[in-house]
């Protein structure tokens, strides 16, 4: 079936696919952005909502591991990035501890390099572009959803608690590939600097991640800061 073999073709780059992926996304944050008292009002329902939603999106992921793959160990552990970020969403919702959200921030920026160069990623007519897509909005959209519902804010501590995390991640997934054969963070089969040394490779990783969080913090915190000024000069 198209809907669920694993043999089904990928999606390309700018497909007709890919766009409808980009324009839930737009759609997703535009709705909660819009309706941002609703979401104040009702934020308990909605947090419940996002969560079974999230729940059942990683009830069909492994299901389908464990049909198609037998539950490979190369492939089918929760050790994808955007894996461990439903992990933390579901945390976060149980918890409501937006302590979470200090590393779910800047861990979900990858979502949207998964947006933008989708590898690997099935089109939405089929399961696990489904997955795909509820996985990464649902990863995207908290963020927003905690600095409006629960007034979460990323602070300059929350950089460097992200990238620790980040490091340690790092490492385990490149210790355990090997190990099982796998390509957790795409070590094994890279979509960019293929011929780069390991050595040179990791270092551009480091370096590039702990600018793209600083560089997170500080759009976020302008924009913080613009919206409190419009907000303290209309009252």
């Amino acid at each position: 079936m198209d809907w669920w073999s694993r043999d089904v073709s990928r999606i390309d780059i700018l497909s007709f696919d890919h766009l409808i992926y980009f324009l839930i996304m737009a759609v997703s944050l535009a709705l909660l952005i819009f309706n941002r008292e609703k979401v104040k009002r009702n934020r308990e329902q909605i947090a419940n909502l996002i969560l079974m939603i999230s729940i059942l999106q990683q009830i069909l992921l492994y299901v389908w591991h464990i049909a198609e793959h037998n539950f490979d160990l190369s492939t089918s552990l929760p050790f994808q990035i955007s894996r461990v970020n439903s992990l933390l969403g579901i945390w976060l919702l149980l918890t409501k501890n937006n302590k979470v959200l200090d590393v779910l921030f800047f861990f979900g920026l990858f979502a949207y390099g998964s947006f933008a160069y989708p590898t690997t990623i099935y089109p939405l007519s089929h399961s696990m572009g489904l997955s795909f897509v509820i996985n990464h909005v649902i990863t995207l959209i908290l963020p927003y959803f905690g600095y409006i519902a629960y007034h979460w804010r990323p602070k300059l501590s929350s950089v460097f608690k992200a990238y620790g995390w980040f490091i340690i991640y790092f490492i385990f997934v490149y210790i355990l590939n090997p190990i099982v054969d796998g390509n957790y963070f795409f070590l094994k089969r890279r979509p960019f600097f293929i011929d780069m040394p390991d050595h040179l490779y990791i270092l551009t990783v480091f370096s590039i991640v702990f600018i793209g969080f600083y560089l997170a913090f500080i759009v976020v915190t302008l924009i913080n800061k613009y919206i409190s000024k419009e907000n303290s000069s209309r009252s």
